[in-house]
């Protein structure tokens, strides 16, 4: 932002936010991708290209701006205060606010993104976030969909979104959206001796601790070549003494 930057290269995919607040910038590559928000307050911008996708919030604030493009799509926020703008296309979706505080719309308004709107080859909106999606696989029940920017991606099991790195990470957080809507009261009774599999384990240790799943998948990441591909719950609770929520977990068990 603040810089003398007038374009940008083609084929540019940003994962995080863009900010060109403040720069002589008057266009954007018709091929941009912004996966979070994208800032062009104080710009030089005047127009935007069709189709353009925003991952999160849109902030057009004290542009020379006088409309916007057909097929405009925010998966956050959108905001025009203090532009020309006096209508809006009538393909427009917003998953949050639209701000028009300053300009002269009036009884325009937007459409609102739900959850689970999917566009093919365009985007899917799922939890609040929208993810521009290059195209979709379907794997072992789950639905995979593809990110054009790498590393976000999207896992769907029919009830559950999941966003994610890869396809492994996203089924793990499904398993443990799934597990979590049946509570830590699902794992009463169970065996010390039942046996489980890491992933059944990790989601289980989740449920009852709070543990994120970063950390939780760093500790099994360090276990190395000694992992199995099962564990009763006794060796679960002695392998992750001293770890965070540890002493919850052997408590829930009895095993304190």
């Amino acid at each position: 932002h603040g810089t003398a930057i007038t374009r940008l290269p083609e084929g540019l995919k940003v994962d995080g936010n863009l900010d060109l607040s403040g720069t002589g910038i008057t266009v954007l590559p018709e091929s941009l991708t912004v996966g979070g928000s994208l800032y062009l307050q104080d710009s030089k911008i005047t127009c935007l290209p069709d189709g353009l996708k925003i991952g999160r919030n849109l902030f057009l604030d004290d542009t020379e701006i006088t409309c916007l493009p057909e097929g405009l799509a925010v998966g956050s926020d959108l905001c025009l205060k203090g532009t020309a703008v006096t209508s809006l296309p009538e393909d427009l979706n917003v998953g949050g606010d639209l701000c028009l505080y300053g300009t002269a719309v009036n009884g325009h308004k937007a459409g609102k993104l739900k959850d689970g709107d999917y566009v093919e080859g365009e985007y899917l909106y799922a939890d609040g976030i929208l993810t521009h999606v290059r195209k979709t696989r379907t794997i072992g029940g789950y639905t995979y969909f593809v990110g054009k920017i790498p590393g976000k991606n999207v896992v769907h099991d029919g009830k559950h979104y999941a966003h994610c790195e890869d396809l492994k990470g996203g089924i793990a957080d499904l398993l443990y959206k799934s597990a979590k809507d049946r509570g830590a009261d699902q794992y009463r009774g169970l065996s010390l001796d039942e046996e489980k599999t890491v992933d059944e384990l990790v989601t289980m240790y989740r449920i009852i601790t709070g543990a994120c799943r970063q950390g939780s998948q760093a500790f099994v990441d360090s276990l190395g070549d000694a992992l199995k591909e099962r564990y009763t719950v006794r060796e679960a609770i002695e392998l992750t003494r001293g770890e965070y929520g540890s002493d919850r977990f052997s408590e829930f068990f009895g095993a304190a």
